[in-house]
C-alpha cells in the first residue's frame, strides 16, 4: 500500500490553481505526470474511444495501465474538451481531452482527489489517513520449526498506536 498511499497525498496550495471556467480547482497535468511518474514510474496510456460531435473531437475514453503496488492496474476514464471552439484542429482538441482523461484517470489512482472531495465547501477528504492508518498495521508469520520441518501456524497483526489523535498524554 505504500505507492497507493504516496498516490493519495495531498498537494500543497502551491500546486493548485482556479479554474478558468470558474468549476473548481484543479492542478496542472505536467503535475499530475509527475506525481505518477515519481510513484509509479513507467505506465501506459491507450485511446479506447474518440468522441466527435459532428467532426468536431469533444472528447476521449482512455485506459492507464500501471503497476501499482506490485499489482497491474488498468483505469478507463472520459477526459472532454471543455470549449472545442478555442481549439484550430482537431489534433488540439485531443491534446485537451487526453489531458483531462489522464486526471481522471490518476484520480481514480487517489491522485488530487482531495479537489474532487468537497461538497459544499467541506473537506471530505479521508483517503491519504485511511492509508496511513492501514500501513501501520504489521504482520507477522508464525512458524514452528519444531520436528525439522517449518510450518505456517498462524499470522499476527500488530496495529501502531503512535500518533493516534485519540491518545491522551499523561
Amino acid at each position: 500500500m505504500k505507492q497507493l498511499h504516496e498516490l493519495s497525498k495531498r498537494f500543497p496550495d502551491s500546486f493548485i490553481h482556479d479554474n478558468p471556467s470558474g468549476y473548481g480547482d484543479y492542478i496542472q497535468h505536467s503535475v499530475i505526470r509527475q506525481r505518477l511518474l515519481s510513484v509509479l514510474g513507467a505506465y501506459s496510456t491507450d485511446i479506447v474511444e474518440t468522441i466527435y460531435d459532428g467532426e468536431i473531437v469533444t472528447g476521449v475514453i482512455l485506459k492507464l495501465t500501471c503497476v501499482v503496488d506490485g499489482k497491474e492496474v488498468s483505469v478507463v476514464e472520459a477526459g472532454d474538451v471543455e470549449k472545442p471552439q478555442n481549439w484550430k484542429t482537431n489534433g488540439a482538441r485531443m491534446k485537451d481531452a487526453m489531458s483531462d482523461a489522464i486526471k481522471r484517470c490518476a484520480m481514480a489512482l487517489g491522485v488530487g482527489l482531495h479537489l474532487w472531495s468537497q461538497m459544499n465547501g467541506k473537506d471530505e477528504y479521508f483517503l491519504d489517513k485511511q492509508l496511513e492508518k492501514e500501513m501501520s498495521k504489521s504482520k507477522t508469520t508464525l512458524i514452528d520449526s519444531s520436528g525439522g520441518k517449518q510450518t505456517v501456524i498462524g499470522e499476527i497483526t500488530y496495529e501502531s498506536k503512535l500518533g493516534d489523535s485519540n491518545e491522551t498524554e499523561s
